[in-house]
């Protein structure tokens, strides 16, 4: 009767052997698993979120160098014609926009806001990977700038240190020209000077003491008076200093520049290539000219010309702007020219065919027959429209001096 109680036993320890038995493993492992998961979600998020900034950041900040950049090239670039007044340039409180295409999608809107005469306000607003509207970014820059524009008044149609001879045909006239208003295949509109139109001017400004005559009236027709005995015009600062701006600056900013002896080719005359005017071009001188047979894309490219020693001008041709001549000038074969012209030196003989409209001013000038004179078939028309045009259309931009640029956005 024993045995069957020990196999009752030794089932009844089996089975306790074999029962379930309570523990904290699972749950913590759980829990573990659960932390590790919520740490690698948030650093992932965290991650996400600090490249998404810095990519964000650096798209902000390709935009605003897309803003900088189309402010930049477009004062670099400057178109002159916006310097001159409207019906040519651009009327004060108009906006002139334009499209600068930078790289790789970006673009830059840049609008110039003509504020006066003298100031405009550019704006240009950049913007950083167009083509993916969910990065895009935009940035604006802006600035005040003005015209670092010369302040120029000659005393007459020819300003000169010494005396001034006309013989032959000659022609001296002070009264105040629209160009090529005598010859209508050429002339310039009414419209186009209107605001720079002046007074009836001398003739001819010499310094007090000079052997200035009047001439004859079929050399200088008219002038109120025609001869002036000014002390300007012996003055050697009057030929140098003007205004803000000065006879280094000037030279310093020439749009074309003829140094160490070189010198203009045969033939001067304005230069197309595909409706577009070739500035590159240094025989390419603007044209003055309006209406049938002229270069329209030129007609408001006012260059500034600095020949670094004599000049002699024998062959056909024209041109237009500011003339700056350190040196002596000789005027031969045909030439026509609107705007200014400054020697320092003399203005020696010639007998070309020159039609000169604007003003001409000469610190030195002593025309004599054993120097120089003007004769042949050379006219000087005084004309402030002509000047006017030459200096705005010439001016370069500078900046204001306070608080100039400015980010907008």
């Amino acid at each position: 009767m024993r045995m069957p109680r020990l196999r009752l036993a030794a089932r009844r320890r089996a089975r306790r052997l074999s029962a379930p038995r309570r523990g904290m493993a699972l749950p913590i492992a759980l829990m573990l698993l659960v932390v590790l998961s919520t740490l690698a979600a948030s650093s992932f998020t965290a991650s996400r979120q600090t490249f998404r900034g810095g990519r964000n950041t650096l798209i902000e900040q390709r935009a605003m160098s897309v803003a900088e950049y189309g402010l930049n090239q477009q004062v670099a670039n400057w178109r002159t014609e916006l310097n001159l007044p409207a019906p040519r340039g651009l009327a004060v409180g108009r906006v002139d926009s334009t499209n600068v295409w930078v790289a790789a999608g970006d673009t830059s809107k840049v609008r110039i806001t003509r504020l006066t005469n003298m100031l405009y306000h550019v704006e240009s607003v950049g913007r950083a990977s167009i083509p993916n509207p969910a990065l895009t970014a935009q940035r604006s820059v802006g600035a005040i700038l003005r015209l670092a524009y010369p302040t120029i008044e000659p005393r007459g149609a020819i300003t000169a240190g010494g005396r001034v001879d006309l013989q032959g045909s000659a022609i001296v006239d002070g009264r105040d020209y629209v160009p090529y208003s005598w010859d209508s295949d050429v002339a310039w509109a009414d419209s186009i000077c209107n605001g720079m139109r002046g007074t009836l001017m001398p003739a001819i400004a010499v310094p007090p003491g000079t052997a200035q005559s009047d001439s004859s009236d079929r050399n200088i027709p008219s002038g109120a008076p025609k001869v002036i005995f000014d002390p300007a015009a012996g003055d050697s600062n009057t030929y140098v200093r003007f205004g803000t701006e000065s006879w280094n600056t000037l030279t310093a900013n020439a749009t074309i520049k003829y140094l160490n002896g070189a010198a203009p080719g045969m033939t001067i005359l304005p230069v197309d290539s595909a409706g577009t005017c070739r500035y590159s071009n240094t025989q390419n001188w603007g044209e003055p000219f309006r209406g049938a047979g002229s270069v329209a894309s030129c007609v408001n490219y006012f260059p500034i010309i600095y020949v670094d020693g004599d000049l002699e001008l024998q062959s056909n041709g024209r041109g237009q702007g500011i003339l700056l001549v350190n040196g002596n000038l000789k005027l031969r074969g045909t030439f026509d020219w609107v705007g200014l012209i400054i020697v320092r030196d003399d203005v020696e003989r010639g007998n070309g065919t020159a039609n000169i409209t604007g003003a001409v001013m000469a610190r030195n000038v002593n025309l004599s027959n054993n120097g120089s004179l003007w004769t042949g078939n050379q006219t000087v028309r005084y004309s402030k429209c002509a000047v006017e045009s030459a200096l705005r259309g010439s001016a370069i931009l500078v900046r204001a001096r306070d608080r100039a640029w400015t980010q907008l956005f």
